[in-house]
């Protein structure tokens, strides 16, 4: 009867054990996940951060020229103003009253034409567009590099970085 008993201990105690060794593999391997979406989560962040910044030093520079170019044409049609108010004082004008109205009727003809609204045709608004996305993925598939995606498509590294690592 010992006999027995001892087996159906050791048994039990080798059952025990092989249960044990199986839930720390299992919590080992939550681990492991755990630690890779953590990396993964990670490494979003940083693309996400590398992204906005690169939209900000893009929005800068054309913040930039934007003034830059608002500041020229101010100056230069302050310039054309000056120039032109000394041409108007400058040199009276010896028109005829017909030819002036001829001149108004053919600009107010010019003037129309170029209000006239055209519809777009049907065939304009059938045409459809890959997306960036697809445009991204198709040319990965292709094994083009996301330097070179991101200069074909002309969009910033950054993006074509999310758009590949959403597809993953």
């Amino acid at each position: 009867m010992t006999i027995v008993v001892l087996v159906f201990s050791v048994a039990l105690h080798a059952l025990t054990f092989l249960v044990l060794a199986r839930f720390y593999s299992h919590v080992q391997s939550v681990k492991e996940e755990r630690r890779q979406l953590h990396g993964m989560r990670e490494e979003m962040e940083e693309i996400l951060r590398q992204y906005t910044e690169e939209i900000k030093q893009e929005n800068q520079g054309l913040k930039d020229s934007l003034h830059s170019a608002a500041g020229r044409h101010a100056e230069s049609s302050l310039d054309q103003e000056e120039i032109g108010g000394a041409k108007k004082t400058a040199a009276p004008s010896f028109q005829t009253p017909q030819k002036t109205r001829e001149e108004t009727v053919e600009q107010e003809a010019a003037r129309e034409t170029e209000e006239r609204y055209v519809p777009p045709s049907a065939a304009d608004e059938d045409q459809l567009e890959a997306s960036n996305q697809a445009k991204v993925l198709s040319l990965s598939a292709r094994g083009y590099e996301r330097d070179q995606i991101a200069r074909e498509l002309g969009i910033g590294k950054g993006e074509v970085d999310l758009f590949l690592k959403f597809y993953q």
